[in-house]
């Protein structure tokens, strides 16, 4: 009876940045639960009319194309960026002096610009704000008040340093993909990639969660042409069976 083959893979996902046409380092993008490929065409069918069944005799292949969809579990700043097609930036300390809150009422929680507050303080006119008056939230960088203050406050306060993603803000990336994988079910191991992928920016990001969260990702593999004049390598990439080492 010949060898069955099946496959159960495992393995590690890594992403590499194409700047002017080549990647760079490989960046390991943690735990990935779930990752497939996804072959697409576009097809026109011709149907012969000489039988009188009008069958089917030819089919012409005018597109194809190769996507991907997975999940990412873990989040750091390179991970969130690439989920949410952001963009980093490393926001330094700073100091504010004398920013206008206006006239506040009890219960009025504002904003301050800043997170990791130190210093804090708040005045009314010339008068300095008891801290009883109001609660502070310095991590956040939010305040309470707890009376209303007739007189416009003002506030002064430091800012810790942070960085800063922003939202739906980048859509021009590239990168190249690689899979390091383990057949499982035959301790084989295979490897997969692909020379140019480019993430959707469709996306949704949980904010709430009652287990780890996980993320969605999608995009579509693009085709290098010069790659495919070679056989071995193909215009999206490949999937390769590596031999057990002897």
């Amino acid at each position: 009876m010949a060898n069955k083959e099946y496959i159960s893979l495992q393995g590690k996902f890594y992403l590499s940045e194409i700047a002017n046409g080549v990647a760079g380092a490989m960046r390991h993008i943690g735990n990935v639960p779930e990752l497939e490929l996804e072959i697409t065409t576009d097809q026109v069918e011709h149907q012969e009319s000489t039988s009188g069944q009008r069958t089917t005799d030819f089919v012409l292949t005018k597109t194809t194309g190769v996507n991907f969809k997975g999940q990412l579990e873990e989040t750091n700043d390179e991970n969130l960026q690439y989920i949410l097609s952001g963009m980093k930036t490393e926001v330094a300390s700073s100091t504010v002096t004398g920013q206008s809150l206006g006239v506040v009422k009890v219960g009025d929680e504002i904003k301050l610009d800043g997170y990791g507050l130190k210093t804090v303080s708040f005045q009314a006119g010339a008068t300095p704000v008891d801290e009883s008056k109001y609660e502070l939230d310095a991590i956040f960088g939010t305040v309470i008040f707890n009376e209303t203050i007739v007189e416009p406050v003002t506030a002064t306060y430091t800012t810790s340093a942070a960085s800063h993603i922003t939202l739906a803000s980048d859509f021009n990336k590239e990168y190249e993909l690689f899979f390091k994988g383990i057949n499982t079910a035959t301790g084989k191991y295979m490897a997969v990639r692909l020379w140019r992928t480019k993430k959707s920016p469709e996306a949704t990001f949980p904010l709430i969660h009652e287990e780890l969260g996980q993320y969605e990702i999608s995009g579509q593999a693009l085709s290098d042409t010069m790659k495919g004049l070679d056989a071995k390598l193909g215009l999206y990439g490949h999937i390769v069976t590596i031999p057990n080492a002897t």
